[in-house]
This record gives structure tokens, sequence and C-alpha cells, in this order.
């Protein structure tokens, strides 16, 4: 019942059309495309293997009670890592995701000197604390920790075979002049 003409003009449309949404379609493909790229780029925000956790600790207020509550998180299995912020006693936990927050808790309860609640975010983006029950919660403990490397250094033994500079003469046996050239040719590009 149509004219070529029209038709023409009827299948110009329809292409234009499917056109259009097919360019929208590959926006969103290059969209999707982008965030999977982005989310792979930041581990922490795709890792569903761990989280983070912020504890603010009551009594977390020297270095000796740092080291308690560090050996404290030590012991817990699914702690990966953890570090405090002493000014205002707060301690930010990385734990294994199957990891109740209550374990923290409880391992820090059982120093008996000091007590912690969850920090968290409101909806309008203040900070809560969020204390804990008091039921303890059972934590499995790493039993075979790995003993640390001492920290002290070890003084050297052979005192003849230490390193010196090339060039270096014995204490004395240089005088100002050779030593002013050898200042003047180690600190400046010829």
């Amino acid at each position: 019942t149509t004219t070529p003409g029209e038709t023409k003009l009827l299948a110009s449309e329809v292409y234009d059309i499917l056109q259009s949404s097919n360019m929208s379609d590959m926006d969103n493909v290059n969209e999707m495309n982008y965030r999977r790229r982005k989310a792979q780029f930041f581990l922490g925000s795709t890792n569903k293997r761990a989280k983070t956790v912020v504890l603010h600790i009551d009594g977390l207020d020297d270095s000796s009670r740092r080291n308690l509550c560090e050996e404290a998180l030590l012991k817990i299995k699914g702690v990966i890592s953890f570090t405090f912020q002493m000014a205002v006693q707060r301690c930010v936990v990385r734990i294994r995701s199957d990891l109740k927050a209550e374990a923290l808790a409880t391992a820090i309860a059982s120093t008996k000197v000091m007590k912690a609640q969850q920090v968290v975010k409101s909806e309008s983006g203040e900070e809560m604390l969020v204390p804990f029950q008091d039921t303890p919660v059972e934590v499995e403990q790493n039993t075979d920790l790995p003993e640390y490397l001492p920290e002290d250094e070890s003084p050297s033994k052979e005192q003849d075979k230490a390193v010196s500079r090339v060039g270096s003469h014995p204490e004395g046996a240089a005088s100002w002049l050779s030593t002013a050239a050898n200042f003047l040719s180690r600190s400046f590009y010829w």
C-alpha cells in the first residue's frame, strides 16, 4: 500500500533507530568493561576474602599496652594485618571475611586492661562507636607461629676485613690538599 519512496523513507528511519540503539549498547558495553578493569586495578574493592575493621580501643595509651594488643591480635587466626593510630586510640585491622569482629574484641578484652568498640560510619558519614556484646566469642588461635628474627645488630667480628672506599688512605697519611681534591672529585660530575 506504500510507494517505493515511502518504503525507502521508513527503511531509513528503522535503520537510524537500530544504529542509535546499537551505539548505546556499545557505550554500555564499553562502560561495563571500564568498570570491570577499574575494579580489577583496585584489589581491595573486589577482594571478597578480606575485610577491614576499625576498632576504638579504650586503654590503648602507651607502648606497653600497644605491645599487649599486638600480641593478642597476632594470636587470632585470620588476622592479616593491623596498624595503630595511637593519638586517637584506634586500630585498623584487616581480617579474613569469615572472621567476626567480635573475635577481635574478645582477644583485646583478654588483656584485662583494654576494651574494644567498633567504629562504623552512619549514612550521614559521621563516625559512631558500636560496643560489642559482653559474651566472649570463641577465637581460633594461631598455635605454631614462627619466631621473629632478633632485632639487635651483630657487631662486626673481623675488623681487618672491613669495607673502605677505593683510594682512601689511612688516617694521617693524606694531606689536607689531597683530601680537598678527593672531596671535589667525588662531589662534582666532570
